[in-house]
């Protein structure tokens, strides 16, 4: 991870170099602590699955968590439609992504629905 201290050498260097920063340092500290998928202040990832660098409010993040680790008991034991994804009556499936089968309650799909389409503005270097 690129810290304050490498990243002043990266400037230094860049400078002394007679290189551009974004040479010296790379793209990724161009982009942000933690690359092109940093988030703003106020913001994290939502891992609502491995790789998912969606920015959301902590909050939200934990929501992600607990709706994850509640999905086994969402499910409709008999099956139905979709087979072992089917959820209970009351939940959907999340969608936070393509397959993404997770049972919640509609008003959490819709919240996946809305950082989804807020997903690109919520990076640190997005204008």
């Amino acid at each position: 991870m690129l810290t304050l201290r490498s990243a002043s050498l990266a400037v230094a260097a860049a400078v002394l170099g007679g290189l551009s920063i974004f040479a010296a340092a790379g793209p990724a500290a161009a982009a942000g602590a933690y690359g092109p998928d940093t988030c703003r202040q106020g913001y994290v990832w939502r891992e609502s699955f491995v790789g998912d660098t969606v920015c959301v409010t902590p909050a939200e993040r934990a929501r992600a968590k607990a709706d994850n680790f509640a999905a086994k008991y969402r499910v409709n034991p008999s099956g139905g439609a979709y087979g072992r994804d089917t959820c209970r009556n009351g939940y959907v499936w999340r969608e936070a992504f393509p397959g993404d089968h997770v049972c919640v309650t509609p008003a959490q799909r819709a919240r996946a629905r809305h950082d989804n389409a807020r997903a690109v503005g919520r990076y640190e270097n997005s204008y």
